[in-house]
């Protein structure tokens, strides 16, 4: 059946003559879709995490070597349990997942399988993609101009500009830099085709299903979808690079160029809201409208959120958030968050 996330949808009933309250779980196989079609938000009562088979004959996005999907999601720490019955709240957005990284469980979802186009979260995989494979204290000789790129979020390259890749990292993912996007893959694989090769030979091996790439920073273009537990799933892994977490979680910084000095700050919405954010990214485009991947850590726990498709990404942050922390518990033990695990991200 292929990894396929499975989850336990339940209805609470009131009996009236007895006045008690019972709760019945289902296991019902989500289903995996193109569309976007909109369902009703749903937490899962018994959380577990998704596996997925190993397909070693899967060929690649490329025609090259075949790509080996994880046999399962590595998991550090026990679900977590209900408790409260109290229903998320009506979201904005279309498509929802919150994630609890520890155990990989979902404990809410909204069409978590429907495609749909994610604006510069796509980021998050081209900076993780730098990190893996490139070198950030190495200079990279910039080609790309940002004043041809109107109407774009940009860190404000131009031609001749030099600086390091990790000054490049902070331009993409503080002020989401498009033209730092380029200047990345460019760096990265020598050319951008080359890059977004690369993009989707690793959504491949991190088992991203309904996720294909056609740039390095998520401005509209046919074949450029993704869905938000596949975000949830790449995030979870960048996650686990302290050197990821450090660019996610500045809130700003000044950067060197050789021509420019560069004063980047973070579109992250969520900082000053709520307790414990630490990270990660937003977008925006007209098809996408606003999309956000947020990391949040409460007493030794991290939960990822990701919205796709809304039209108040902060409310419906802050209102499921608040509903997660408040509907769910964790062991008295605190969880060893990635950040405690892995310093150099595997």
């Amino acid at each position: 059946m292929g990894r396929r996330l499975r989850t336990h949808w339940y209805r609470a009933t009131t009996v009236a003559l007895a006045g008690i309250l019972l709760v019945a779980a289902a296991a019902v196989a989500l289903p995996r879709t193109a569309t976007s079609a909109r369902s009703a938000p749903t937490a899962v009562p018994a959380a577990s995490a998704a596996s997925s088979s190993i397909v070693s004959t899967q060929p690649s996005p490329s025609g090259g070597a075949p790509v080996v999907r994880p046999a399962t999601l590595a998991t550090w720490g026990p679900a977590p349990q209900i408790a409260s019955t109290t229903p998320p709240p009506e979201v904005a957005a279309w498509s929802g997942v919150i994630l609890d990284e520890a155990s990989a469980s979902v404990l809410y979802q909204k069409d978590p399988h429907a495609r749909l186009s994610p604006a510069s979260l796509t980021k998050i995989m081209t900076a993780l993609l730098a990190l893996e494979h490139g070198d950030v204290d190495a200079t990279v000789d910039v080609s790309v101009d940002s004043r041809t790129m109107r109407g774009s979020t940009v860190m404000g390259l131009v031609p001749g500009e030099r600086l390091t890749m990790q000054g490049l990292l902070y331009g993409l993912m503080l002020p989401s830099g498009n033209d730092a996007a380029l200047a990345i893959a460019q760096a990265v694989s020598g050319s951008t085709p080359d890059f977004v090769d690369l993009m989707n030979r690793r959504a491949a091996e991190l088992g991203m299903e309904d996720t294909h790439f056609a740039n390095p920073h998520g401005l509209d273009a046919s074949g450029h979808y993704t869905s938000a537990y596949d975000l949830a799933l790449l995030t979870r892994t960048a996650m686990q690079r302290k050197d990821f977490r450090d660019i996610a979680n500045t809130q700003a910084i000044t950067v060197q160029g050789a021509i420019n000095t560069y004063h980047l700050g973070t579109l992250n919405p969520l900082y000053g809201r709520i307790a414990g954010v630490d990270g990660v990214k937003t977008g925006y485009t007209r098809t996408a409208q606003q999309t956000i991947v947020g990391s949040v850590v409460r007493d030794g726990h991290r939960v990822y959120i990701v919205l796709l498709r809304s039209t108040d990404r902060t409310g419906d942050s802050l209102a499921l958030l608040r509903w997660a922390f408040a509907s769910w518990s964790w062991p008295a033990t605190p969880g060893v968050v990635a950040s405690d695990r892995d310093s150099s991200g595997t």
